[in-house]
């Protein structure tokens, strides 16, 4: 049972509330609109692994492959760049940080997927 089209809604309008509040707060455009499309992408993200059986049967993510370890270098290399270039963040302290926390999100949803004999 996946999340309802309501709440991901809410969740999509909440996102926008954020960055209007990011680009009021930094005084930039670029700010809120690199806000909305994190947030957005989060809230997809949420959305397809709380449909998690279809969303990887569809995207073929049910093996442990080359693509699997593409996604999880890539998500936590994707946060760290948004980190730097939104919050200018120090960039070892940003990969740090999107290594612990990307990377507990990866090994959460790893751990939790059934192996398959």
């Amino acid at each position: 049972m996946g999340l309802s089209m309501t709440t991901v809604q809410r969740m999509l309008g909440a996102s926008l509330i954020a960055s209007l509040g990011v680009w009021y707060l930094q005084g930039t455009v670029m700010d809120g609109v690199l806000t909305l499309i994190a947030l957005c992408g989060l809230t997809g993200v949420i959305w397809g692994l709380s449909e998690r059986e279809s969303t990887f049967d569809y995207l073929n993510l049910s093996g442990s492959g080359p693509w699997n370890m593409l996604a999880v270098v890539l998500s936590i290399v994707v946060f760290a760049q948004l980190s730097i270039s939104i919050w200018a963040f120090p960039t070892v302290g940003a990969y740090i940080l999107s290594l612990s926390f990307i990377g507990s999100f990866w090994l959460t949803g790893y751990m939790m997927q059934p192996s398959r004999a």
